[in-house]
């Protein structure tokens, strides 16, 4: 039998969640290298040569806890990596070079091998993080999906909002936003919107995306190469923030089935994203059944404690499966 050749984890350095994968893959005695792309080009190091006429980089990385040959990779499992750390004492213009030919070189080889399978691969995650793509691709699949208003046009909000019944939410175009000078970067939670802001001057600045209001119960849903791992999200406080990531230490997990209908259209939702995983965030609403809000090509699953231990396994089965 042919040995299997190790399985490339890209991460930085304090995640929990493929911490819960690498002690899977320890279990079984399964090889991989551990590495975080943002130790280059400080501590990581690439060497990389393709011929003329050749179809292969052919070399190296080396600065890793082992030496990591390009040629033997088959699996690569990105969860996490941190930006590219560079040297001290450089001007603004010269860093954010260096940063773009880092990104380009070290990226731009491990997304050229044609033997490497990906979970996912970043371009991929990418194109699938845009929420305005997601969700006509999402409903083109047959998933339910909230009305949904995308508009840099404050009379357009309150013309949107009486007609799905008055009340609606906001959420940020994308994960990170900058809320505060002071603090940099944060997470901007999904809130809902006062009928006293429908018409805020603000929204005039830039793009705001707006959706109805719908109640219901929040459901995970973990795929990963056509297996489904659900649960339904209990909040203690019902009366709490309407994003369950606002109080998410004071919630309760229940495992569920997911209905026939929704398995056929997420598995083409995936299969259009070009994901072989995902984390998806659903309501069940009554009398509407379960309503898609978002997919996270890269999200989190470990947090659920009665899914931890098979989402491990069947994430360490897909990389195995791939690195033979």
């Amino acid at each position: 039998m042919t040995e299997p050749a190790p399985i490339l984890v890209l991460t930085h350095d304090d995640d929990p969640t493929a911490d819960v994968v690498l002690h899977e893959l320890n279990l079984r005695g399964t090889p991989f290298v551990r590495c975080d792309p943002g130790d280059f080009p400080i501590s990581l190091r690439l060497t990389a040569r393709l011929d003329a006429g050749g179809m292969v980089w052919d070399g190296r990385f080396e600065g890793a806890p082992r030496e990591i040959d390009l040629r033997s990779i088959r699996a690569i499992y990105y969860r996490r990596p941190s930006d590219f750390r560079l040297p001290d004492g450089r001007s603004s213009g010269v860093e954010a070079f260096a940063r773009s030919q880092a990104r380009h070189g070290f990226s731009g080889v491990l997304s050229s091998l044609p033997d490497a399978v990906w979970l996912n691969s970043p371009s991929a995650m990418a194109d699938a993080r845009v929420k305005p793509h997601q969700l006509a691709v999402a409903s083109r699949c047959g998933l339910q999906a909230p009305a949904t208003l995308l508009t840099n046009e404050p009379a357009a909000v309150s013309e949107f909002a009486r007609s799905v019944g008055g009340r609606i939410i906001t959420k940020s175009l994308a994960t990170m936003v900058t809320v505060d000078d002071e603090q940099g970067s944060g997470v901007l939670y999904t809130s809902e919107v006062a009928e006293d802001l429908w018409g805020d001057p603000g929204i005039a600045a830039t793009a705001h995306l707006f959706q109805e209001f719908v109640t219901g119960v929040d459901i995970r849903l973990t795929v990963i190469d056509g297996q489904f791992f659900a649960a339904e999200i209990h909040p203690e406080d019902l009366d709490g923030p309407i994003d369950i990531r606002a109080h998410h230490e004071s919630v309760s997990y229940r495992p569920i089935e997911v209905p026939a209908d929704v398995r056929r259209a997420v598995l083409d939702l995936l299969r259009e994203l070009r994901l072989v995983f995902a984390a998806i965030d659903f309501r069940n609403v009554p009398g509407r059944g379960w309503v898609f809000l978002e997919v996270n090509p890269n999200g989190q699953w470990a947090f659920i404690p009665q899914l931890r231990h098979v989402i491990a396994r069947a994430i360490t089965e897909f990389l195995e499966s791939s690195s033979r």
